[in-house]
Parts: C-alpha cells; structure tokens; sequence
C-alpha cells in the first residue's frame, strides 16, 4: 500500500540522477546542493509504506507528513524550474545586439544564485524533518511498482446491462413502474421519490425504472438529470431542453429559457429523473411550473434526504435498505471473478468481507475491484484481516472505501484523488484526464508505449477498480462520473493541499496546491495569494470575466491552467512567466487574441483553444512551443494557420488543422513521427501535392478528414466539379498507414472514393479493404453543384485484382460502419463473386457488428452479399426513402428502422429479437421473423397488418404500437443491446 509521497519521492530522485548527469550542471554553482539535496530525498525511502495512514491517526505525525508533503512540492517545484533554465542554455543563441553577451552572464549568475538559495532552504528543511525520524519505524518493504497492461480496447467487450441482484430490487422496479403507469391518463404532474443512505443503489433502482420498457412505452420524452449541489438555473434549463428535443444555444438567461421548455414539451407526456437532490427547490422554484403546464408529467426524485421528498410533495417514497449477505455475495462474486472461475472456494471468505460491506452495494462494488486483482484464497484472506478502518475518516468514508483507496498503486493514487476534485457529476473523459495527469507528472513511462497510452490504462484501471463508474451511453468506457461517496474521500484525504470550491466552502489555504472553482462562485478569490498553486481549473463559470494583468506573475509554479467555459476575453501578456505551464485549457471562452509572450511557454504541452469562436489569429510565437504534444483549433475564428507545425516533434493529437495561403501546408505532416490522432479540415481550401503525407505516420491511430460543411448535416456545402476534382487529389494525398483504427469522412464532396481506398494490392500502400487494424469506419457525405456526393459503391472500395489470391479477408478487424448522409447514393454492392472465383474462399468483414446508414434517400436495396457477414448484430437505418425491402440477414439480432417512407417488407431475420420500427408508414408485410421478443412500432400506420404477418402462436415479451412521438425516440436505451 505505498504513499503518494512515495510516487513522488521516486520521480524527484529521478529526475535529480539525471540533473546531476547533464554537462549544464558541471558548470553551475548549484551542483552541490543538488547532490545533497538527492542526499536528502533519499531519507523518504526509510519511511514506513503506511505512513499515510498513521498521519490520519495520530496528529504528530500528521504535522510530520504535512511538512515532509509541502518539501516535497518544493522539491518538485525547483527540480521544474532548474531544468526549464537548463533547457534554455542548451538552446542556440538568437541574433543580439553587441550586449546582450554581458547581460546573459549576469542573469545567469543572478539565476543560479536564487536557486541555489532556494536548495539550502529545502535541505534546511529536511534536516528539521530527519530529527522527527523516529516517529517512524526504518523497516519497509520493497516499493510496490504499478502493474499496468496495456490492453487493446478494440478487443473488450462493451458496457454491461446495469449490475442489478437481488429480488428485492426487482421486485421495487415492478412496484413502482406500476405505480407510475397506472394514472397515465391524469394531466396532472406527480412526484416519486426514492430515498436512501449514500452508495445503498438508489440510481441503479431509478436507471432500471427508467430504461423499463412500460415507461418507454407510456412516456414521449425520457430526461435524467443528475442535480449537483452547485447547480445553475441556466445550465439546468438548458440541458432539460434539450434532452425534451429543443434548441437553445443562443439563449443565456431564465426569463428566455423557461418559456422555450413550456413550448418544448407542451403536448407531450414526460417521465422526468431528478437524481440526487440535495435541495427541493430544484422542482419547487425552477422546474415545476413548466411541467405542470405539460400534457402529464411524472417525476422521480432520488433523495438521500426524506424531508426533501415531502417538501416536493412525493406521492410515494420507496426507502431503499441494505442489500442482504446472499445476494451481496452474489453481487461480489459477479464482480470480482471471471465467468469460468471457479466461486466454490471463495465463497466463504467472500461471505465474511461481504458482512464488513454493512450491506452497501457500492461498498461491495470497490471490494470487488481489489479482489479481483487477487486470485487465491489467501490474499482474499488477506484483504479480510487488513484494516479497514482509520481513526479519523469519517465513519461513511471508512472501511471499504478508504481499502479500496489504500490498495491502489502509488501513481494511481495521484489519478484517483485528482479526479475526486472534480465538479459532481462531471463526465470525466478519458482524453482530457489523461493529459491532466501527464501535466502533472503522475504517468510513469513504460517501455514501447507512449505516456499518454500509459495515462489511459491509469483511467480503464479506476474503472476496473470501480472507483470510477462508465455512462452507459459510452459503449468505449470513455466518459465516466465518480461516485459522491468517493468523491467525498478524495477531497478529505487532500483537504490540507486542494480544494473544490463552491458556495459553501470558499476558504482557500495559503499553501494550496490544487485549487477547482465550481460554477456557483460568484466573487472569484485573489488567485495570485496562493503563490504555491500547482493547478488551477474553473469550469463554465460566467462570472469568471476578467483576468488581473499581474496575476501570473505570482503563480510561477502552475503547472495546470484550465479556464474553459468562462467568459474572459483577454488573457494577459503576464502568461508569459508561467514557466512549468504544460497544460493550458481556452476552450469555449470569448478570448479574442493570444497574447505573444505564449511562446515563452516553453514547457506547454497542451493546447486546446476549442469552440473560441472570437479568435482569429494564432501569434506567430506559438511555433516556438517545440514541447506541444495536443494542440485543438477545431471550430475557432482562425483563418491562418502559421507554418511550422512540421517543428512540433512531440505532437501526439492534433485537431483543426487546415491549409492556408501563406501558413501551415499539408506536407507538414508528414514530419509528425509521434501523431496518433488527427484531424484535418476545411479540406476544400488545400492544394494537392505528389507526395502521401500520411504513409510513414506509423503510430497513427484516428483519422478525421473534414470538408467544410453548413451549420448541420442538413446545410450543404456546394461544390463546382472542377472543385471536387481538386478536392479528391486532397484525399489521395492523405493515403494512411496500416496502423489507423478510426477514419471519419466528414462533408465528402466527391464522386469516387480517394485513391488509397481501393488501390491494386501489388501496390504498396494498404487498400480499406485490407488494412488489418481498421475497427471504425464513418462515412459522412457533402454535396456538389453537379455530382450530389458518390452514386454507387462498389468492389472497389475492396481492392481490385485479387481474385488469383486463395483465403482472401475483406476488412479483417473493422467493427462498426457508419454511411451517413449520401445523398445521392443509389446502389451499393459489394459483389464479392467478382473478387474472387470461389466465393467460400474470400471472408467478407469477419469482425463487423454495427451498421450504421442515414441520410440515403435515394438508396434502392441493401448489398446483396450482406448476409455473408457472420458477426453483424445491429442494423440502424434512417433515412432511406427508396429503400422498399430488408431481407435474408441471418445473422442480425437487432434491428432499428426510422423515418423509410417506402420500406414495406422485413423478411428472413430468423434470429431477430429486437425490431424498432418508427415512421415507416408502408411497412405492413414481415415474413420468418421467427425469434422476435420485442417489438416497438411508432407512428407505423400499417402497424396492424404487420404484426399479423407474424406467426400466430408467436408471444412476444414486448409488443408496443403508439402514435403521437413526433420524432423523437421512446425505445428503451440502446446501449442496453450492445
């Protein structure tokens, strides 16, 4: 169970072995105290690994811990500090005038001189801190290193229907759905509650009664909203309105969204979660009004607080208790074995750590995550008979909790309590964690990855722990939240150094590290008094307006600067002295212009300037930032893009880039070594080149290719044909290589596909329909003056001239395929008898489960050769008004047909069990859909005829025909049927 400290303590040491190593020290008067400042930290090796938790017990060692914590920062501050200053020697010197020889000297001497006083005063320090030594004993075990497999996350399995055991919670879903259902017809609008301690499962009671199929039968509009304590009105209202399937971008205030959710919903019958309310005045104050201008309305609240329920006038309240030790242990086990493992001989020590779980089902879910690392009955024996519990925490943070804390590995540990800092209820992304966590150092390298893989099987392993909990909407596990329990023992266990601050607590300590301003703050604190601050992150706080001009000035060792979705217009050239900056977030914000001194960051790593609508220029000293490894322009102002991207070496994302005239050239790319993820727009501004740009990015993973498109996918872009000529030698220039896992085509305005998707094989560069990593496949068209996007796709989107090959594999690994909005798409065939005279000799997509198809009005029939596919599960198609027949697809389960205004006929889907049918008014005929359970049909005028094509002694377990959705889905969740 190694400390945080620990972590640190190794990386300092690291990072000191090399300072003393590099021919700039030799040079430099500082060079001693490095080495007995190495000296130094090297004494934190003696100290015991449960020193952590013996500083929460007794409050002398705590005041030990809080200073060997606070050197430790200073540590790392001036290791920082030193090697940016070394860096900066190593640099080439710049053309100067005949003085500026003699002013370098001074400044270097004057430099050397403050930082080797800044050493004594930490080996000052360490020396008061040795004498306290004995409140520790010397012994310790060896440092426990993080075990971390890297794993292929195209090969998992995707998220699992809801962990739900027990009767009992079956038996509540029943109770209350009928109850909920059986006064549909009453226009008035009632309250539900659900109330219970915290982690006892109470959101997984309501996300089961709202993914029930009855509601989705009964209710038009479906919203969950997850009520954080510091709320806005504004922010509220407008993600209510668009769950309800309204559009309120432009509208900022109360008084304009309040009527707009009336309109939204008038009409309509509406099945609305509030999940988490701390405060009544949510439904009272804000939202009740509206709703009970509805058609009907029925609300269910989830509570830890009864008087809440009754000051919302519930009509019922269902009190959750204590999951039973039977199904706790089946509860564990599911968890924390695989499905072939063998649970007789851990049953009964899983019964006895199931009794320490105190009938908690989120207690039972983080053990769970420990023991499923362990896998013999003496170290589930083990996790038994260790201490759970420690003098100090909170009596609700203990026991399994703070076990599930204390046996993660050191670096993880860092990532957990990082994230308990967030706002609650906040959708933690596993991209922009990963960077966060990078920024701070907490990410140790691995061989033959790159960090940020590294950092991203940090996020999966707090998921696997279930410390953090995947939204189902996700099928990749790349957006999570993190439990209010857990989020509660995070903040306790950094409570003397970080800080979520809100309305309620607002008190900043002078040596604050970490400091997260909710969106509630309405005076922002003087930020430049904590001069210590490492990271700094304020989320859509329109209060936040202004930035003093001198503020950066004092906060010299910020590494973390995220200010996204504030209203600042102006950053200060003061930015310029934030030296350890790596990381620094505009995103959504109104700033206007960067400021030049931008390009003495050298240490910036990250850059995400998305959606700053109101800038329109890059300053050309940004290029100087060789150290950028994630740089976004995507949906900015900017029109130039200054050349010199070639020079960030380092870059590893890249989103927005494009073309202009004197500026960044697409063969810039092609100098990108590490570039994993990128994505290249306004493609119909760039010149076409002889040379692939793309073909020697051997890391590279993700592929957006986007032609500016209108304001939606319904606003085209025309092009002339002598454009889209043009255009397509674009494409062909951007030819990948094998290693790509996602390609998105994105406002494609061409007439045939670009030339590295159906390229001869005795060429070197891989066809689609053989490049052997592809799993993800988005194809989104624009349309032409002339030519309204592709007409027919044939067998040259899979390679030409193979048919003398034997054992032929058409797209190998490619999971799910997207064709959206080809407008004039007619005829699709892929033909494989023509590829290959023995048929059974080529395999057709092996690996494709999903297919997605929108936006082809005009597509007269599936391929022929579909049914080949032995692995396609899921068929989604909308939009497809030519399309008259869906047929012999043996291998579908599941099947969702929206808006086909001349679809008559579903036939041979003998394995069928899920149809959802909506706005197809021809459809009326269905023929051996012999395994079919449920059956939605919306707005199907023909509904009644259909469903007596089927067989007579046919039951199914859902059979739901309603009218009256004006567009809007009312099937249960899809993510349900992944």
């Amino acid at each position: 169970m190694g400390t945080v400290l620990d972590a640190l303590a190794w990386k300092f040491l690291e990072k000191l072995g090399q300072l003393i190593e590099d021919e700039v020290v030799m040079t430099l008067s500082v060079k001693r105290g490095i080495e007995s400042l190495k000296k130094n930290l090297e004494f934190f090796n003696a100290v015991r690994e449960d020193a952590e938790a013996l500083a929460m017990e007794d409050p002398g060692i705590d005041s030990w811990w809080t200073n060997m914590r606070d050197v430790m920062f200073d540590v790392d501050d001036i290791v920082d500090l030193f090697m940016v200053h070394s860096q900066k020697l190593l640099l080439p010197p710049r053309p100067v005038c005949c003085n500026q020889p003699l002013f370098s000297s001074f400044a270097k001497f004057s430099f050397d001189h403050r930082i080797a006083k800044r050493i004594n005063n930490i080996n000052e320090k360490f020396e008061e801190i040795k004498m306290n030594k004995e409140m520790f004993g010397l012994e310790r075990t060896n440092r426990q290193q993080v075990q971390i497999t890297i794993v292929d996350r195209s090969q998992t399995s995707p998220v699992d229907e809801l962990e739900v055991v027990g009767e009992d919670i079956r038996r509540a879903v029943d109770d209350m759905v009928k109850m909920i259902v059986s006064n549909y017809n009453d226009s008035r609008s009632t309250v539900f509650g659900i109330q219970g301690m915290g982690g006892i499962g109470k959101t997984t009671l309501a996300q089961k009664i709202y993914n029930e199929q009855r509601i989705r039968e009964k209710f038009q509009v479906h919203i969950w909203l997850c009520i954080s304590r510091s709320y806005t009105e504004t922010s509220l209202l407008k993600q209510v309105i668009r769950m309800a399937g309204g559009i309120c971008d432009q509208l900022e205030t109360k008084t304009e969204l309040l009527p707009l959710l009336v309109d939204t919903i008038r009409g309509k019958s509406v099945f609305l979660v509030l999940e988490d309310v701390w405060k009544s005045d949510v439904w009272i104050d804000l939202l009740r009004s509206p709703f009970e201008r509805g058609l009907n309305s029925r609300i269910l609240v989830t509570s830890r607080n009864l008087d809440v329920l009754v000051e919302m006038h519930a009509t019922y309240t269902h009190r959750v208790n204590k999951m039973n030790d039977y199904d706790g242990l089946e509860l564990l086990m599911k968890m924390s074995l695989g499905p072939y493992e063998q649970r007789r001989e851990f049953s009964g020590v899983g019964y006895e750590i199931v009794k320490k779980c105190d009938g908690l089902p989120l207690a039972i879910k983080v053990v769970a995550g420990v023991l499923s690392t362990k896998k013999t009955r003496a170290k589930w024996e083990s996790i038994r008979d260790s201490k759970w519990s420690i003098h100090g925490l909170p009596k609700e943070l203990g026991g399994p909790l703070y076990l599930s804390y204390s046996n993660l590995p050191p670096e993880i540990k860092q990532c957990f309590l990082w994230c308990a800092l967030l706002p609650s209820n906040f959708g933690i992304h596993c991209d922009a964690v990963a960077y966060w966590w990078v920024a701070e150092g907490f990410v140790t390298k691995m061989h033959g990855y790159s960090i940020h893989e590294v950092a991203e099987e940090y996020y999966h392993e707090l998921i696997r722990m279930n410390l953090l909990q995947p939204k189902l909407e996700f099928v990749d596990k790349w957006m999570s939240t993190m439990h209010d329990l857990l989020r509660s023992l995070g903040q306790f266990l950094t409570k003397d150094h970080s800080l979520f601050m809100n309305m309620e607590n607002s008190k900043a300590l002078p040596n604050l590290r970490h400091l997260v301003i909710s969106n509630d703050v309405k005076e922002i604190p003087a930020i430049e008094e904590l001069k210590c601050l490492r990271s700094l992150l304020i989320f859509n706080n329109k209060n936040f307006k202004t930035i003093n001009k001198d503020i950066f000035r004092e906060l010299k060792h910020i590494r973390v600067l995220v200010l996204t979705g504030t209203s600042i217009q102006v950053i200060p050239e003061s930015v310029g002295n934030l030296l350890l900056l790596r990381l620094l977030d505009l995103s959504y914000t109104k700033i206007e212009k960067l400021p030049e001194s931008i390009g003495n960051l050298t240490s910036l790593e990250y850059l995400s300037l998305h959606c700053c609508r109101h800038l329109d220029s890059l300053p050309a000293s940004l290029m100087r930032l060789s150290n950028i490894s994630f740089l976004e322009l995507e949906q900015t102002g900017i029109d130039h893009v200054p050349k010199g991207i070639a020079k960030f070496q380092k870059l590893y994302n890249l989103k927005g880039v494009f073309e202009s005239a004197s500026g960044f050239r697409l063969d810039e790319l092609q100098c990108l070594p590490n570039i994993q993820r990128l994505r290249v727009v306004k493609l119909e501004k760039a010149t076409p080149g002889s040379a692939l740009v793309l073909r020697n990015s051997l890391h590279l993973r993700e592929l957006w290719l986007r032609c500016t498109m209108g304001a939606n996918t319904h606003d085209k872009t025309h092009y002339q044909m002598n454009e889209i000529e043009r255009i397509q030698q674009v494409y062909d220039m951007l030819s990948p290589s094998s290693s790509l896992i996602y390609i998105f085509f994105e406002g494609f305005p061409g007439v045939r596909f670009p030339d590295w998707l159906c390229s001869e094989p005795e060429c070197k560069m891989p066809y689609l329909g053989h490049v052997p990593q592809r799993v993800h496949f988005m194809f989104r068209a624009s349309t032409s003056r002339c030519a309204d996007a592709v007409v027919s796709i044939g067998s040259e989107l899979l390679g030409k001239g193979i048919s003398s090959a034997t054992h032929i594999t058409i797209f190998p690994k490619l999971k799910l395929l997207h064709i959206i909005d080809m407008r004039n798409l007619e005829s699709w065939s892929l033909n494989t008898r023509n590829l290959c005279g023995k048929s059974e000799q080529l395999v057709l997509m092996p690996c494709l489960k999903r297919l997605f198809l929108n936006g082809c009005p005009k597509l007269r029939a599936l391929p022929e050769d579909l049914h080949r596919i032995a692995n396609l599960r899921r068929i989604h198609i909308e939009g497809a008004h030519t399309l008259q027949e869906i047929d012999n697809l043996p291998s579908v389960s599941w099947l969702k047909v929206k808006n086909n205004s001349c679809l008559r006929r579903i036939s041979n889907l003998c394995n069928l069990q899920d149809l959802f049918a909506q706005d197809c008014p021809a459809l009326d005929q269905a023929e051996n859909l012999i395994s079919l359970k449920r059956l939605y049909m919306i707005d199907c005028q023909n509904a009644k005829q259909f469903r007596i094509c089927l067989l007579e002694d046919q039951q199914l377990a859902v059979d739901v025909v309603t009218v009256g959705a004006d567009g809007r889905d009312i099937f249960p969740d899809e993510t349900l049927y992944n």
